[in-house]
């Protein structure tokens, strides 16, 4: 009886600690983070920008930095890219460092959001909606 529980909390015991490790080695395997530069004014664009990131699937974190401009964030790669993440957020409003808004997009933002558009930007980037 007493080597039924020592096995019995040796197994238990050897599983409980490999699934967490096995976890995290695929997860560190499939997930990404970069920090690229999207264009907002306030704690409006902060919620629209963070928002319009989490609605892509794959992706895990999003922290705008209104002072700095950066937007860092996290997805699983095997999920989403970087790209599909600045698209999106452009759609929302936003230029970022490869995509802008439509005009209309950006004359449609609330007064405080109408951020002053970068020149170089506008003149470099594509379109959201862009192939």
């Amino acid at each position: 009886m007493l080597k039924k529980i020592n096995l019995f909390a040796f197994v238990t015991m050897f599983t409980f600690l490999l699934i967490p490790q096995n976890d995290a080695v695929a997860q560190g395997r499939n997930v990404e983070e970069v920090e690229f530069t999207v264009l907002g004014n306030c704690g409006m664009c902060k919620d629209r920008i963070e928002r319009a990131a989490y609605s892509v699937r794959g992706v895990r974190s999003a922290n705008w930095n209104q002072e700095q401009q950066k937007l860092i964030i996290t997805f699983r790669t095997d999920r989403t890219d970087q790209e599909t993440i600045e698209r999106t957020i452009a759609k929302a409003g936003h230029d970022t460092e490869n995509f802008i808004t439509d005009e209309e997009t950006h004359a449609n933002l609330h007064h405080c959001c109408i951020y002053p558009r970068d020149p170089e930007m506008l003149e470099n980037n594509r379109l959201y909606n862009e192939e």
